[in-house]
């Protein structure tokens, strides 16, 4: 598929297809990646005992990245809804982040010598992408100024009552 949009767009899909071929399931190298990265990651994991929970999750991130860099459908609007979901879950949002550069390292790992240029250059357009994306998504566990002032300012005629 030819994005003129995303330039990286060709090089991710290449080598998302080309670990598709060499490793039908890379969910183990993923995964052993970021329990290396985030030890404390592992311990979320504590009633995925067949590893289904860890494989639904990286199928939802190989749909989410293709369209990310496809016709970004849903993407950009699901990495924040994703974000704060895994936020009730404990789980941090600079620590959710990291995810999307363990996949590309683990596909870089799987593919070894035949990981390009290209593909790097493709991998580093993407995660620019999502760190712009994640940097966007509004925080859950403060209140900004701006809304501070507007909340107060709702619950004022109600202080006292109840």
């Amino acid at each position: 598929m030819s994005n003129t949009i995303l330039p990286y767009a060709d090089a991710v899909e290449a080598s998302l297809g080309l670990v598709a071929e060499r490793c039908p399931d890379p969910t183990a190298v993923v995964y052993a990646r970021l329990f290396a990265q985030q030890p404390r990651m592992r311990a979320h994991f504590w009633r995925d005992s067949d590893g289904a929970v860890k494989g639904e999750m990286l199928s939802r991130t190989f749909a989410l990245i293709l369209d990310l860099v496809g016709e970004g459908r849903y993407a950009a609007q699901m990495i924040g809804t994703e974000m704060i979901t895994h936020e009730g879950y404990d789980i941090p949002r600079e620590v959710f982040s990291t995810f999307f550069s363990v996949v590309r390292d683990a596909a870089r790992e799987i593919l070894q010598d035949d990981w390009t240029p290209a593909f790097e250059a493709g991998w580093l357009g993407l995660l620019d992408r999502i760190e712009h994306l994640v940097r966007d998504v509004p925080r859950s566990d403060v209140t900004s100024d701006f809304h501070r002032e507007r909340v107060a300012a709702f619950e004022a005629p109600f202080v006292g009552e109840g």
